[in-house]
């Protein structure tokens, strides 16, 4: 009797229904070939016999390898596709000799997009019964993966094997890289979504089926469906399997749907630009800040504190005199007058060792050594920093002068690209949003920026400076020292005692105010008239260091509007003051001594220094003309004609090229009065000067000339009291003026011919004034308006005889040039 025939359900991961066929009982017989199988029923037991033929079949291996992404998937090039690892994952997947129907491996197929294998293998079977036994043959193999537990490295995940039902889609398109959403079109009638999922459920979990109208044009058009599984696996697999099955009369075509992302986040952040821009460039800004700010920093506390220095360590001053200066003989390069000079020096040492309460103003002209004396009294200084406003000035543009002054500080890195690209941002918002958003960057915030790094840097240093103290302090104190002091304390005398606690006390005893850091602004306001919102932003600045007592700062400016600028930025506080005229002759004759030489000074040098002035850049000039050995009278006249020619063409309007639109704030006339004055005499009075007829009351045309360093106003009790020339040398440059006679009766020319128009002038009016009163009461004015005429005739007389010395002047004048240019034409 046949033993019962069962059927047992597997999960659909594993094929589906497999039926197995248990032995028969020792009472039947069965008997087994490879190319026919004995049946029996229960009505006759007469074997039948059924043929067999060589058949052929898919099996699709999935997560053998990692699924490909994208074109720049570093796996594929860790777990590469090959035919050895093919060969392997074979040998390791398939139990060859264990499977039915005398099963054959003919052919292996890698899909590495898909992370699969497709192999192709033979088996003996009935043309009815092939497609059972090839489900066998894979329930087999599942059922030898899952006792194995093959694991692949990649994922730790079992690897499965499905049996494939259509015709892969073999392709390897570059573009085309595998999805969670599956494109099912349909070759014939729509399938429904219960049998698409009964087909597709087996590969793993779906999300989702929707099913679409094609829009392609047709009289029957067909449809197609998505398909969304929740792992990217199950759709490679059901895609390798299922493409070109065969459901009825309709042929499934499997192509991966590319997934839309819809966020909602970032479609609100689109959709809001008026408040996404801002934040973005806000939160842009804080994680710039919180990376370069710390790096910025720490650069400019580095060049404040002169880190990175060599003259600061004694190793390489040591290293440097033992073997270069053998060498080379250290010659004194400093061209620094002032050295000679300990009073100034003095006084702005003691100002810096106090604690710092106010600016620190050295004034004077152009030439007199002011930055120089500075320097000179922040030579022993390790903390200082130090700008230059002239190259700030000077610079083509306002982002080349941000880099000056980040350079200059030791700002680093700084971006300038950074204002143009936030304008560029802000006004393609404005365009689109009609909205401000506040995103344009300036070169002036930029140096604001920059300021206040530095006066963080210079914040931070004083506990810097005193952390540095005491370590070094905690060195010198040595474990011997210590037990000394601690004897002397308990075992020693009263006296003895007292002393070890003196001199402790001594070296605990740190002096902040001499590591306070120095702020050197040299040409500050250079160009008044330019740049005006940079004075003031370093006006503003230096106010705030000296309010928090975080440095001294020292302005150097040959303007006299400095104290103006400043003493908005900080009211009511007094200047340390420091007034620079000309260095004394001993003085610069110290200066050219030891520049030149004890050899080559000559008592005619006396003389022209004299009349030079101790002036710096007409001395500088004078030693190195004497340097290529030039004769002194030769080299000082030479100087004075150098200066001649710019009085002419700044003081006189005489510019050489035309190009030059000259709008000179004083006239001619009026500059010509001071250079015949100043002749005459050492100073002028200014307040004579101010009130003669030339200037009528009317100080801004002195003002003017004292900016253009023509003239220098000296004060007294505050107040404007006498004018000087603008350099010693041109107490000889005047003189010489006045020794060019066509040169200066052309100027006496022009003096009398505008006082001669002035009192004509003048004249008609009072002439007028008296026509008028003598018509009063019919030509009978009374005794009161009668000696009213009789003053405005007085004056009438006076403007006529003005006006006869100004004409005959003028004549005269006119016959010194036409005799002179006559005596020139006959040589």
């Amino acid at each position: 009797m046949l033993s019962r025939l069962y059927t047992q359900h597997w999960p659909p991961s594993l094929g589906g229904t497999l039926r197995y066929r248990p032995s028969l009982s020792t009472m039947q017989l069965r008997t087994f070939r490879s190319s026919q199988v004995f049946k029996t029923n229960q009505s006759d037991l007469t074997p039948k016999v059924i043929e067999t033929t060589e058949q052929t079949a898919l099996l699709y291996l999935d997560n053998i390898f990692p699924l490909r992404m994208n074109s720049f998937d570093f796996r594929q090039f860790v777990f590469r596709n090959t035919d050895r690892s093919l060969e392997n994952v074979a040998n390791r997947c398939i139990p060859t000799e264990n499977l039915p129907y005398n099963f054959k491996l003919l052919d292996i197929i890698g899909r590495n997009k898909d992370g699969g294998a497709i192999i192709k293998f033979g088996y003996q079977s009935g043309d009815e019964q092939k497609m059972e036994a090839a489900k066998e043959i894979v329930s087999k193999v599942n059922i030898f993966l899952e006792g194995k537990r093959t694991l692949a490295p990649f994922n730790f995940r079992p690897v499965r094997s499905f049996l494939v039902k259509g015709h892969p889609f073999l392709e390897d398109m570059v573009r085309r890289y595998p999805s969670l959403r599956l494109r099912v079109e349909f070759q014939g009638e729509p399938v429904s979504v219960e049998k698409l999922y009964k087909h597709l459920r087996q590969y793993g979990k779906i999300y989702d089926i929707a099913l679409y109208p094609n829009p392609a044009a047709g009289k029957d058009p067909a449809r197609y469906a998505i398909v969304q599984f929740t792992r990217i696996r199950a759709a490679t697999s059901a895609r390798n399997c299922l493409h070109g099955h065969l459901i009825g009369d309709t042929r499934l075509n499997i192509l991966y749907e590319r997934q839309m992302h819809t966020n909602a986040v970032k479609d609100w952040l689109m959709n809001h630009p008026r408040i996404t821009i801002p934040t973005l460039a806000a939160t842009a800004a804080g994680i710039t800040y919180a990376i370069f700010d710390p790096l910025r920093e720490f650069f400019v506390i580095s060049r404040i504190t002169q880190r990175f220095n060599p003259e600061e360590y004694s190793f390489y001053r040591w290293l440097r005199r033992e073997t270069w200066a053998r060498l080379v003989p250290y010659q004194d390069s400093d061209r620094n007058m002032w050295n000679d000079d300990p009073v100034h020096l003095q006084k702005l040492k003691s100002w810096f060792r106090e604690k710092p309460d106010s600016f620190v103003i050295v004034n004077g002209p152009s030439g007199s050594g002011k930055s120089e004396l500075v320097k000179a009294a922040l030579d022993d200084r390790r903390n200082k920093v130090m700008i230059d406003c002239e190259e700030l000035v000077n610079s083509r543009n306002k982002s080349e002068m941000t880099k000056a002054l980040a350079k200059q500080v030791g700002y680093f890195p700084v971006f300038t690209w950074v204002a143009s690209l936030s304008n560029l941002i802000e006004t393609l918002v404005t365009a689109t949003t009609g909205q401000h958003t506040g995103l344009s960057t300036t070169p002036e915030s930029q140096n604001k920026g920059i300021l206040e790094v530095v006066g963080i840097a210079l914040a931070d240093i004083a506990p810097m400076e005193r952390a540095e103290y005491e370590r070094k302090r905690h060195e010198k104190d040595t474990f011997t020292k210590k037990l000394t002091r601690w004897m002397e304390r308990h075992f020693g005398t009263t006296e003895e005692i007292e002393l070890a606690e003196k001199e402790e006390n001594e070296e605990d005893d740190y002096d902040s105010r001499a590591h306070i850091p120095v702020v050197f602004i040299d040409n500050f306001m250079k160009d008044a008239s330019k740049n005006t919102v940079l004075w003031e932003d370093l006006a503003e600045w230096a106010a705030l260091l000296v309010k928090n007592e975080l440095a001294h700062v020292v302005f150097v400016s040959s303007n006299v509007a400095t104290g103006k600028i400043l003493a908005k930025a900080l009211p009511g506080k007094s200047f340390s003051t420091v007034n620079l005229l000309d260095a004394p002759p001993e003085v610069s004759m110290e200066f050219l001594t030891r520049n030149l030489g004890e050899e080559k000074i000559t008592p005619e040098l006396y003389d022209i220094v004299d009349a030079l002035g101790g002036r710096l850049n007409e001395l500088e000039l004078l030693v190195q003309k004497l340097k290529l050995d030039i004769p002194p009278q030769v080299a000082f006249d030479d100087i004075v004609q150098r200066n001649v020619i710019e009085i002419r063409k700044y003081g006189f309007g005489e510019m050489v090229d035309d190009e030059y639109d000259v709008n000179l704030d004083w006239s001619v006339i009026q500059f010509w009065q001071i250079v015949k004055l100043l002749t005459k005499a050492n100073s002028i009075n200014y307040d004579e000067l101010k009130w003669s007829d030339y200037f009528d009351g009317k100080d801004k045309p002195i003002r003017a000339m004292e900016h253009s360093e023509l003239i220098s106003i000296l004060h007294h009790d505050g107040r404007p009291n006498s004018i000087r020339p603008g350099k010693p040398v041109y107490y000889t440059v005047f003189k010489r003026l006045l020794e060019d006679k066509v040169f200066a009766a052309s100027m006496e020319i022009e003096t009398h011919t505008y006082l001669k128009k002035t009192a004509e002038d003048k004249l008609t009016k009072l002439q007028q004034q008296i026509i008028e009163l003598s018509q009063v009461y019919n030509g009978k004015p009374p005794r009161e308006i009668d000696q009213r005429i009789r003053y405005l005739l007085t004056k009438v007389k006076t403007l006529q005889a003005k006006i006869e010395d100004c004409e005959k002047s003028i004549k005269e004048n006119m016959t010194i040039v036409t005799t002179t240019w006559s005596d020139t034409q006959s040589e």
